[in-house]
């Protein structure tokens, strides 16, 4: 009755707009709570919890279904979305009283000078919510969207860096996933991401579409995917696969 009533009053587009972020709104304080609950009341109290918080860049070629993808830094076998870690700025010193701990060294995700600051790091369970503030408030941390985006597609001269030097982004939603257990980590996880769209003027559109006629082969550092495909996580041509796609993928098309 209440969302027939806004839809009513404010029109249909408007009013879904409004009953999508009233319900992400509702979400968000069921996560928090849910966090702050299972981080003070149960045995991660004590325990390492680890954070990955990152942002994915929605590259949609205009007037198709397919997303520009780059080949992944850290798992070179699979095609995801450009974007990456956040990185915090100036030490903040919140992170030594959370017990901060840098991620996995033992399984290869050792920080070094490319990954210092990253926003993938654990703390004990404790301080899991106030990590989760923290964060919302923006506050000494990395909150642009331009450096992954150089990095992946300016840099390494996938995109021509006089037409894409004005960029425009927009945040269309966030993925919270709250203190599921990883097995391969061995640990209870926090992942956030922000899921960002690329709005491309007239002469971006164009260069971007120029990528539709080429030929996608194993091993490629970029390649345009079909929905359906982000949809199965498999790249395949002449019935074969060529590529697998990171599972964190749907969520450029699915926002749940």
């Amino acid at each position: 009755m209440v969302v027939k009533t806004i839809l009513a009053v404010c029109g249909k587009t408007a009013g879904q707009v409004i009953v999508k972020k009233a319900t992400e709104a509702l979400i968000d304080k069921f996560n928090l709570f849910y966090t702050y609950g299972l981080s003070n009341f149960t045995k991660i109290r004590n325990q390492d919890v680890r954070f990955s918080i990152s942002y994915l860049i929605r590259i949609k070629i205009p007037g198709t279904s397919k997303f520009l993808l780059v080949r992944g830094h850290r798992i070179k076998d699979q095609l995801q979305p450009v974007g990456g870690v956040y990185k915090k700025y100036n030490s903040f010193s919140e992170f030594r009283k959370w017990g901060y701990k840098e991620d996995c060294p033992h399984k290869g995700i050792k920080t070094d000078d490319i990954s210092k600051d990253d926003l993938r790091f654990r703390v004990k369970g404790k301080y899991a919510l106030d990590v989760v503030k923290w964060f919302e408030s923006e506050r000494d941390r990395e909150c642009s969207w331009d450096r992954e985006f150089e990095e992946e597609l300016i840099e390494s001269n996938i995109l021509d860096d006089k037409i894409f030097r004005k960029k425009r982004f927009e945040k269309v939603s966030k993925i919270m996933k709250f203190l599921n257990y990883s097995t391969y980590h061995q640990c209870y996880e926090v992942l956030i991401y922000d899921i960002i769209e690329f709005l491309p003027t007239e002469e971006q559109e164009v260069a971007l579409k120029g990528f539709l006629g080429r030929a996608r082969n194993s091993g490629d550092e970029l390649m345009l995917v079909d929905i359906n495909e982000i949809e199965r996580l498999i790249v395949s041509e002449n019935e074969e696969q060529i590529a697998k796609i990171g599972e964190h993928t749907k969520y450029l098309i699915n926002e749940k």
